[in-house]
């Protein structure tokens, strides 16, 4: 035998069976893609949203525990059988199948940016046209209630004829966006479904123009197209003049009609079925490479990051259609309208024309206040002990200080049901005062006029009284808050609810209950600026708020309300004030801590105390941004032990409460096998953890913590 070539027929089988593993790779790599479609769709695309291996999941999900208790629950409930329904979720999940998307292509922020200009023509228009009529129905005088036609025609004259025509030009430049779905069905059915599809143009209507068009080079695609000045004949034109009664207006309309055109196209890509709506077909292109698809984009580089994780969904967004979605101008025009309105009413009688000046100013201020940076934006959805979202890019987070570490968040109990922290950027502080000091502004002007529409001088009087006897106090005791309590508090705020609290020794509460039940302990805290500023406001604020309260009506002379003395005690890292009220103990007591860096409003001394403690030795940890936390196994543990402490006592539970009706026997074992269904149900919920802060781009992420979902 000839060994070599033996050999040499070893090595052409070694490598065509290498050639063949590495094809197969590739395909088989191309076929779970992550991102499905995306590698195919243009970078000019501004929106897309894609669902992944959905129906494997709904299948898992129904298999889960969590889920069966849930339908159980929902059954129990309502009567309704969910199985009902199962045989058409199953035909829209068959579609679905491992991948579905929809998206929007280039030129859909144009459009929804002149969306914005039309819908805030609109608003000015429809006070300056309805002003009047909604002062009547107020009572305030205006003019009766139009006829609904008239009303109407006058209202599209003047949103037509405004800003010069600018409305109507922008009507007619208006067209439906650019818009593309699929979904991967299944080998072979993509192509039979297109084909039923292309079977329906025999019975479509005359007015509808079917043609054929290519895309990756010889991919066929059908498309339907419509025009509306075919569809709207003369009659129908002729129909419309009579209706409306006015020529001018009639023909501006027409020519706003015959602009619009919609075309429909379908085909398959891919195994894919393709569909795409628009005024034409030229947004149904496609990439023939991963490198000149939207799958390229710095964004997706981000997504890509997630590739090797169990992706249920993903989104992209663009910059542009962001920015069209979060319409700043709005604020403005929506403070604009409320000048109109305000105009209008002078002609009823009712003059707030000192409001028209805090009226702007309150446009201009929460305009500043909204105006953030905008990013285009990934995000991933994604399975991993419950469900899981990655995002970059969108909008930032307006007021928060994404740069400061932060003290509470890392430090805060573990087991806590709920946690609420962030920095805020000083400068939104600044921002905030000064609007609420113009709207409490615009309030009182309001409630003046309202004071003299009404015309009873018994209530006059008394509004003059009240205003020239609290009026005084109540800035007083703003003066208090905006100078020394906003400038002493530093810039990190959060609240903490944990659910272990002992119960205050309560006369007459059962011993029981005292023993083993648990309160909610809360704690308010904020960072320390400037301490002297903070213990002057309280030396300021206790005398201003009892100079309020003393003007209530009702109380004898010498014997007002005034708010007692407070108590003071020296901790190891805080110093606590608190009032001496009954039924009290260290871990239910109302109080105030402060310390130099550190300022807590809380219900328990312990706990307040117990965190201070944390935050002085502090975890090394380093969190920044807006951190979100809920405990649910928490909440669930909290109300079952209180469920059983319940169940163990309900007859001294109902004797001790005797002016109440308190459930008992076989109304109570009901009513307890009913909360024990829920909580059984709510007991696969763990925990919901959100953030979102700043790395070089802004982030968000966040951890919906199911027992079931793996």
């Amino acid at each position: 035998m000839n060994y070599k070539i033996v050999k040499t027929l070893l090595a052409v089988i070694c490598l065509n069976l290498f050639g063949q593993a590495f094809v197969y790779s590739q395909e088989d790599a191309k076929e779970k893609t992550p991102f499905g479609f995306v590698s195919r769709m243009p970078q000019d695309t501004e929106i897309i949203f894609g669902l992944r291996n959905l129906e494997q999941f709904t299948q898992e999900v129904g298999k889960s525990n969590t889920w069966k208790k849930l339908i159980e629950l929902f059954e129990l409930e309502s009567g309704f059988d969910l199985s009902e329904v199962a045989e058409p979720w199953g035909s829209a999940m068959d579609f679905v199948g491992e991948d579905a998307f929809f998206s929007f292509g280039n030129g859909t922020a144009e459009h929804l940016e002149k969306l914005n200009e039309i819908n805030n023509a609109y608003n000015k228009v429809l006070l300056k046209v309805a002003g009047p009529q909604m002062l009547s129905a107020f009572g305030l005088g205006g003019a009766d209630e139009p006829d609904p036609e008239e009303f109407l025609r006058d209202l599209l004259k003047e949103i037509l004829s405004a800003d010069e025509g600018k409305n109507a030009k922008l009507m007619e430049e208006l067209q439906l966006p650019s818009f593309i779905a699929g979904a991967k069905v299944g080998k072979g059915m993509s192509a039979q479904l297109v084909n039923q599809l292309s079977a329906l143009e025999a019975d479509l209507p005359p007015f509808v123009l079917t043609s054929e068009f290519k895309v990756l080079g010889d991919q066929k695609f059908r498309s339907w197209s419509v025009a509306a000045k075919d569809v709207f004949d003369d009659s129908a034109r002729e129909q419309m003049r009579e209706a409306i009664g006015d020529e001018d207006l009639a023909a501006k309309l027409e020519k706003i009609i015959d602009t619009k055109k919609v075309e429909f196209s379908f085909g398959s890509i891919d195994e894919y079925v393709i569909v795409g709506i628009g005024p034409d077909h030229k947004h149904i292109k496609f990439s023939k490479s991963e490198e000149d698809s939207l799958l390229a984009v710095s964004d997706f580089e981000f997504a890509k990051g997630y590739g090797e994780k169990k992706i249920l969904a993903y989104n992209y967004l663009s910059e542009s259609a962001l920015t069209a979605f979060y319409a700043k101008d709005s604020f403005k025009a929506m403070s604009d309208s409320a000048v109109k309105l305000i105009e209008s009413m002078k002609e009823g009688g009712i003059d707030l024309t000192k409001a028209v000046p805090l009226m702007k100013k309150f446009g201009t201020q929460i305009t500043k206040m909204a105006d953030i940076s905008i990013d285009s934006t990934a995000g991933v959805l994604y399975r991993e002990n419950g469900l899981k979202w990655a995002s970059v890019g969108g909008y930032s987070a307006a007021r928060i200080d994404s740069s400061s570490s932060l003290k509470l968040a890392p430090n805060a109990p573990k087991d806590a049901f709920f946690l609420l922290n962030a920095a805020e950027d000083p400068k939104y502080r600044t921002s905030g005062i000064e609007i609420t000091e113009t709207i409490a502004e615009l309030l009182h002007i309001i409630g003046s006029s309202a004071v003299k529409i009404q015309g009873d001088e018994d209530v006059g009087q008394m509004f003059a009284m009240f205003d020239q006897m609290l009026t005084p106090k109540i800035l007083k005791l703003w003066g208090i808050m905006k100078n020394k309590v906003a400038n002493g508090l530093g810039s990190e705020g959060g609240i903490v609810v944990d659910l272990n609290g002992s119960m205050p020794k309560v006369p007459g509460f059962p011993a029981e209950l005292i023993k083993n039940g648990k309160l909610p302990r809360i704690a308010v805290f904020n960072s320390v600026k400037n301490r002297k500023l903070l213990s002057e406001a309280w030396d300021e604020l206790v005398p201003a708020i009892n100079e309020i309260v003393a003007v209530v009506p009702g109380q004898e002379p010498g014997q007002e309300f005034q708010l007692p003395d407070s108590l003071s005690s020296e901790g190891k890292n805080v110093t606590t004030h608190f009032m001496g009220l009954p039924f009290v103990s260290n871990d239910f007591l109302p109080s105030l801590s402060i310390s130099d860096e550190m300022f807590f409003l809380s219900t328990s001394k312990k706990f307040t105390e117990e965190i201070a403690a944390s935050i002085v030795e502090p975890n090394e940890e380093k969190i920044t941004g807006l951190v979100m936390k809920v405990r649910f196994d928490s909440l669930t543990q909290f109300a079952g032990d209180w469920l059983t402490l319940v169940e163990e006592n309900n007859e001294i539970i109902a004797n001790s409460f005797n002016l109440f009706v308190i459930p008992q026997g076989d109304e109570f074992i009901e009513i307890a096998n009913s909360v024990r269904k829920a909580l059984s149900f709510a007991a696969g919920i763990k925990a919901f953890d959100y953030r979102r802060y700043k790395e070089n781009r802004w982030r968000t992420d966040w951890h919906f913590e199911v027992k079931d979902i793996k």
